[in-house]
């Protein structure tokens, strides 16, 4: 079946007059008449009975009209989502982050997303910062964002936010009871990090060895309960992001410590492909951060 015939005839029984077809379609009425009668040759069935200057459908104008009638609107939904793709809101946006930041940082960022763009899927991926930047290099993931680290320019990268970290302990650890403590103090000390890739692991070893102080043990842990069990037993110091210890340190089962060096402020980046076009929810939301970083 001709496709525009039918489009023709679907607007002809819309308005039931040919003149008024033709003006919604931009074409000419003799051509409207035409490609009708090309349909009804086609389809060897009478579509329209003439009544004044009106068109009546007849039985089999009628059944054609209901599949012309889903037909167009399938279409014109089509055209409206796709609309909204263009628009930013519809699709899908995967964004990956650290399972720290996923249940810290994230959560209102997302919200603020999802108020805008209600209609777009959103999915929140969870790994390593070095994870996070493998697979958004991989295409694996729309965005990443992540605890600084070095990354190949394959990424581009937009700084984000400063995220406090501090220093943990348990509240009976000798170190508790001082007032501040030098970096210095922690060259003797057991210190429990993350997994290589982390984003916290390279600022802790980072901040250390920019003021020369070379712990005696390391422990390495991929997971953040578990570092916590291990400084509640008093079998190490870690330093973990300030929100995922408020709830030990608020019961009195981590003491946060002061460093005379001052707060750890860990930066995060918000990372992406570079030079491809990205999808326009990703488009979307960059420029929301953007915009949010601006204020």
């Amino acid at each position: 079946m001709n496709l525009n015939q039918l489009r023709i005839f679907y607007y002809a029984a819309k308005e039931k007059n040919l003149t008024k077809a033709a003006e919604s379609l931009c074409v000419t009425q003799p051509a409207v008449t035409m490609q009708i009668k090309a349909l009804e040759q086609a389809l060897e069935v009478t579509l329209f009975k003439k009544r004044g200057k009106f068109l009546e459908l007849t039985d089999a104008g009628n059944v054609l009209f209901t599949y012309a009638r889903r037909i167009f609107g399938i279409v014109e939904e089509m055209e409206h989502v796709l609309k909204g793709y263009a628009a930013s809101t519809h699709g899908s946006l995967i964004i990956g982050t650290t399972r720290s930041f996923a249940r810290h940082l994230m959560p209102r960022l997302l919200a603020r997303f999802q108020e805008q763009f209600p209609n777009v899927k959103v999915s929140l991926e969870v790994g390593s910062s070095q994870e996070v930047a493998d697979a958004v290099i991989a295409f694996r993931y729309d965005i990443g964002i992540m605890a600084r680290l070095p990354v190949p320019a394959k990424l581009k990268v937009i700084p984000y936010t400063k995220e406090e970290f501090c220093l943990v302990m348990s509240p009976k650890h000798r170190l508790a009871r001082k007032a501040r403590i030098s970096c210095r103090d922690l060259e003797k000390e057991p210190i429990i990090i993350r997994e290589p890739g982390s984003g916290s692991r390279h600022a802790l070893l980072s901040f250390l060895n920019a003021r020369e102080v070379k712990p005696s043990v390391l422990v390495e842990a991929g997971s953040v309960e578990f570092i916590k069990e291990y400084v509640i037993q008093g079998k190490g110091i870690s330093l973990l992001y300030k929100p995922e210890v408020q709830w030990e340190s608020s019961r009195g089962l981590i003491q946060v410590a002061n460093l005379e060096q001052g707060p750890i402020f860990i930066q995060t980046d918000i990372v992406f492909p570079e030079r491809i076009t990205l999808t326009p929810p990703a488009q979307a939301f960059l420029q929301m951060v953007k915009s949010r970083l601006d204020d």
